[in-house]
């Protein structure tokens, strides 16, 4: 019983001690955690940021053609606070500064003064990649070239392009940059003009595409282009037209041969295609009051406006055949 009797109050004072003034010991473990939150939160770290990189100052006449990427990363050390709020408000680029560089020499990235720039006091910069630059300057030049302007695509049939082709506002642009490059540079292109299926004028604003070199530059981003199509003329036969009959005498069938001709047609393209697509009714006749069956009977057709319309042939024989007189109707015989 003894052994029990120890057990029982060992765990009888280990339960006093837990709940005697209970309050003041969670408060005390709240209090401990939120301490150590606070600690963890503003503790001292190091962190890589991506800061973009511009190049400013370059000297007159001259442009910068050396290897510059577009951010730098920047290796800093400081409460998790301040960085973190460095990484909220998107720290501003960086400078890289050439008004005292000539071509050929290494800029080197000073961690002082990134740290001005970065605009934090409580930021340490430890080191920037890559921690420098080899500056490269060529001379500035500029020149004036035409735009071109590639077409894709055909125009509606019957449909081309005017006397006045292509017309570009502004016709030149200047390109501008380093003289290696710019000197190269004959003319500028824009975006292909699609004519596939044009049936009208064309207007469009097209981009100018620049030069391959990143660092040419255009005096515009786009052109105005205008094409201006104009209808043409095309011909198109008709054939097995009919050919309707006039003028036949009473109680004789008129028989021509032939019974259709082909119509050879030319003009403008939108009138000849709507005449070929659904010619009129009776567009070719042949008139035969006063006729002689003994001669060819020429043949007439009705003016279509815009086409000029020839007949093959334009004559055809005729013959006249007696109309058998109506069977008797069974009411007539009695």
């Amino acid at each position: 019983m003894m052994p029990f009797r120890l057990l029982s109050g060992f765990f009888a004072r280990l339960r006093t001690l837990v709940t005697a003034n209970l309050g003041l010991k969670l408060i005390s473990i709240a209090l401990a955690a939120l301490l150590h939150m606070v600690v963890q939160r503003d503790s001292v770290k190091e962190s890589e940021l991506a800061v973009p990189l511009t190049v400013t100052n370059v000297a007159k006449n001259k442009v910068f053609v050396g290897e510059a990427p577009e951010a730098v990363k920047v290796r800093v050390r400081g409460r998790r606070g301040a960085i973190q709020q460095l990484l909220r408000e998107h720290a501003g680029r960086l400078s890289m500064d050439l008004a005292a560089y000539r071509d050929g020499e290494r800029y080197v990235f000073d961690p002082r003064t990134v740290e001005v720039q970065l605009g934090s006091a409580q930021i340490e910069v430890l080191s920037v990649e890559p921690p420098s630059l080899l500056v490269r300057l060529d001379q500035a030049a500029e020149v004036i070239v035409p735009v071109e302007v590639p077409i894709s695509g055909e125009p509606a049939a019957g449909f081309r392009q005017g006397p006045k082709g292509v017309i570009v506002d502004p016709p030149r642009v200047r390109v501008f940059g380093p003289a290696s490059q710019v000197r190269q540079v004959r003319s500028v292109r824009t975006n292909p003009l699609d004519l596939h299926g044009a049936d009208h004028d064309v207007r469009a604003l097209l981009r100018v595409v620049p030069p391959g070199d990143r660092r040419v530059q255009l005096s515009v981003d786009e052109v105005v282009v205008e094409v201006a199509l104009e209808e043409r003329e095309i011909s198109k036969n008709l054939e097995n037209q009919p050919i309707a009959v006039r003028g036949c005498p009473p109680q004789q069938r008129c028989v021509l041969a032939p019974g259709e001709v082909t119509i050879h047609a030319e003009g403008l393209a939108h009138a000849v295609t709507a005449l070929a697509e659904k010619p009129p009714v009776n567009l070719v006749f042949a008139d035969l009051a006063g006729a002689s069956a003994e001669n060819p009977v020429k043949l007439s057709i009705h003016p279509v406006p815009g086409v000029t319309l020839t007949l093959m042939p334009p004559v055809a024989k005729w013959s006249m055949l007696r109309e058998s007189p109506a069977p008797p109707t069974a009411a007539a015989t009695h």
